[in-house]
């Protein structure tokens, strides 16, 4: 074994939106958009979650099988930002004055308070304040949870009908429009369904927000209003709601007997909450998940299993839009069921999760969860999620009118759905994007249209799509994928990171000179960043972010379009193992050329076929970046079952270990034992997979458990028979991982001498054993 000269490093103890057109529909004037050159011919790298699309055998289809992702949408959750309350009200009516408006901080507090004047009337005066406080009244004197949505509801419904006939200057007047105006309506116990893919998630939220027509369903021709303000809405519906028509929704919880009935009189002051109520904190020792797994620190960028799992079923044991029993059926249980239920956070998190999964570019969504008499505004992105300080609905009646107000008046796209690629309610057709360039025809309800599931991150979506003219153009020689078929990747990466096209600008360029890369990485089609949704925009307005700080962790939304590919999981044996070997070249051709790819796992190794043979490719570049830009090197990046034991240790994650060469090199090896032990035949075995449990582990339990396979663990395990013949290199190349462990610390190694040790020297060996024994 080469033995190139080594330190070490101490370890711890513990190891703007483009012209849209309907089909069919005259296309508008067109513009231009940033474009890679028309030679620029190779497949982008698609994401973790794109792989479902092309093949089952993949690190998706094995992710989707962790049932439980409460503990993920806890990581999501529980690290909110914190807004004061009128900050986040004031905002959210400057919304509704148009996306045209550019209103002050002090235009803002204006706008509030001539709100709150105009809603005051409706508190105290008339019959109708005296019903809105008889419902809030039995509110507070019905101390079992279910039996509180019918009073809350009944409420707000009818101040949704006296707010109808209130004027706020700068604010839209209401108009009769059953598709777009809304109403609170009773939802628990019955569920919603959503399928993903081959699986279909049950939930059921307490109370949700819909449009009338929704409300209405079948019978909105012979059904009038005012039945379904006082008597349909406060029962929970006769048919299944539908995730795609839910505009928000409220997680109740009722943890006092005892609230104080609503006063005679109101004011526009702000009722202040008592400290420990003024916001809802996440806390470990509520009846949820103990422990919220997969916690990434700011500094890094580490990807864990929640973006692709789901807490789901096949969906073949379900019927879409079939009503459902209420329980009492064990059939009928599912994990939501459990005793166990996640805290109103967790639970509130995993509706937001639905409603981003049920539009293929929602930028974001606002939910609510009724604590007692408060009422917390949670605004959810995909940068992070802000939660609004406690509204006293019983005690600050004004205040939650111009909540209800901001919620009638809010248009589509204030709720978050993007008319790019949805262009009115229910839409469910096709869309065309143009530009001087291309027509890009988007199937946004595709059945292959993979979806993430989960709220903070990059949130990739991959689906199908045609284009005549990017199928039609001609074909850089250097490239040979030879497929016909695109795909779209809609993302949501960091502004602040180098962009997936720049980074692959650069792939290129080394890929004229270098055969190890040439043919082996993806062909960027055409590419858009749609710079309007920058989720820096919300934070700066409510003051959470200076202008210097604005792009600081933001996210922005991007469509890039490539050359279908295919899995490398889908080879066995000498094919497999020739792609991998091919990646591992192209991997380190790259690094030398100062590009750092940082995020290897299965999903990012990716083949096409060419004159009867596979050739590997290495994949997907969105969390890649330049040599030269030295200080992203420290920030933890990958996919936590296959990153290097020693980027998961507490000093790695606490961002203060290099993201070295060696590193990369280690997932290689990850990826190879991984695909060798959990595949048979191109299939992902269906039972007994070894290493499940590392698809469930936060980082320091994925380094435990990968200290365990390294000091004994591998001599448990026994490859499957199609990669039996690769199972002689694993060996080898963890001889060389067990040189690098030492009892002193990390022994780091320049990226040559890393290479050599880890995967050359053992390909090399490997290779020379089947020559003799051939």
């Amino acid at each position: 074994m080469l033995t190139p000269p080594y330190v070490t490093r101490h370890l711890p103890v513990t190891l703007p939106c483009l012209p849209i057109r309907r089909l069919g529909s005259s296309p508008p004037h067109s513009q231009s958009v940033p474009l890679l050159s028309a030679n620029t011919s190779v497949l982008l790298a698609l994401s973790a979650s794109a792989l479902i699309l092309f093949s089952p055998p993949s690190l998706i289809s094995e992710l989707r099988r962790v049932k439980n992702v409460s503990p993920w949408i806890a990581r999501d959750v529980q690290n909110f930002e914190k807004c004061k309350a009128d900050t986040m009200l004031q905002e959210l009516l400057a919304r509704c004055t148009g996306p045209s408006q550019n209103l002050s901080v002090n235009e803002k507090s204006k706008l509030l308070e001539t709100a709150l004047n105009a809603v005051l009337p409706i508190c105290n005066a008339g019959a109708v304040a005296q019903e809105i406080k008889g419902h809030l009244t039995n509110f507070c004197d019905t101390n079992l949870e279910p039996l509180t949505y019918a009073p809350f509801v009944k409420a707000a419904n009818c101040a949704l009908r006296e707010l109808s006939r209130v004027n706020v200057q700068g604010i839209p007047a209401f108009k009769v429009d059953d598709k777009t105006n809304v109403l609170l309506h009773v939802n628990d116990p019955m569920p919603i369904y959503q399928d993903h893919r081959d699986k279909q998630s049950e939930r059921k939220p307490d109370v949700v927000v819909v449009s009338h027509q929704t409300a209405l369903g079948t019978k909105a021709h012979e059904t009038q209003e005012s039945q379904v303000l006082t008597e349909m809405a406060c029962k929970s519906p006769k048919d299944n709601f539908q995730w795609t028509d839910v505009r928000s929704t409220l997680e109740f919880k009722r943890t006092r007997k005892s609230l104080t009935h609503p006063p005679s009189v109101y004011k526009i002051d702000y009722v202040v909450p008592s400290p420990s109520a003024q916001y809802m904190e996440y806390r470990k020792d509520t009846n949820g998940p103990a422990k919220p797994t997969g916690s990434t620190p700011a500094t890094g960028s580490a990807q864990t299993p929640h973006e692709a799992s789901n807490e789901l079923r096949p969906s073949s044991q379900l019927s879409r839009g079939v009503k459902r029993k209420r329980g009492g059926n064990n059939e009928d249980r599912t994990e939501e069921d459990d005793p166990t239920k996640p805290p109103p956070i967790v639970q509130n998190g995993l509706y937001v999760a639905e409603m981003f999964a049920a539009h293929i570019a929602r930028q974001h969504v606002i939910s609510f969860i009724v604590n007692n008499d408060y009422i917390y505004i949670w605004f959810c992105d995909r940068e992070t999620t802000i939660q609004g300080a406690a509204i006293n609905f019983l005690q600050d009646l004004p205040r939650w009118l111009v909540l209800l107000l901001i919620m009638q008046r809010m248009g589509y796209e204030q709720w978050g759905l993007n008319r790019v690629f949805e262009p009115e309610p229910g839409f469910s057709g096709k869309v065309m994007i143009e530009d001087d360039q291309i027509d890009l025809e988007l199937d946004v309800k595709s059945k292959e249209r993979v979806t993430h599931f989960g709220i903070r991150g990059r949130a990739t979506t991959v689906f199908p799509v045609k284009s005549e003219a990017l199928s039609d153009r001609q074909r850089d020689p250097r490239f040979p994928n030879e497929s016909s078929e695109l795909v779209a990747k809609l993302y949501w990466p960091e502004e602040t990171r180098q962009s997936e096209p720049d980074i692959l600008k650069e792939v290129y360029k080394i890929a004229q000179t270098d055969p190890d890369v040439r043919g082996h990485v993806p062909e960027l089609v055409w590419f858009h960043e749609f710079k309007e949704t920058s989720t820096s925009k919300i934070r700066v307005a409510l003051g959470l972010k200076d202008a210097e700080q604005a792009e600081q962790g933001s996210r922005v939304l991007y469509i890039i379009v490539f050359r279908k590919l295919i899995p490398i999981t889908t080879l066995s044996g000498d094919e497999f193992l020739a792609a991998w070997w091919q990646v591992v070249k192209c991997h380190r051709a790259l690094w030398k050329g100062g590009v750092l790819h940082r995020d290897v796992s299965p999903s990012n190794l990716m083949v096409y076929r060419l004159r009867g043979q596979f050739i590997g490719v290495l994949n997907d570049y969105d969390l890649s970046s330049f040599k030269r830009d030295g200080p992203r090197g420290l920030e933890r990046t990958g996919t936590l079952p296959f990153m290097a034991k020693d980027l998961l240790m507490p000093e790695a994650t606490a961002g203060k270990v290099e993201h070295v060469y060696a590193h990369d090199a280690e997932s290689l090896i990850w990826v190879l034992t991984w695909v060798c032990l959990r595949y048979e035949g191109g299939h992902l075995l269906s039972t007994n997979r070894p290493l499940e449990d590392w698809l469930k582990s936060d980082a320091p339990m994925c380094a435990d458990k990968k200290g365990g396979f390294l000091t004994g663990g591998i001599r448990n395990v026994r490859p499957s028979g199609s990669h039996k013949k690769s199972w002689d290199l694993v060996e080898r190349c963890f001889d060389g991982i067990h040189s690098i462990y030492l009892p002193s610390g990390y022994r780091e190694l320049s990226d040559e001498s890393a290479f050599q040790l880890l995967l050359e020297g053992p390909m090399l060996e490997h290779e020379s054993r089947r020559r003799t024994y051939s």
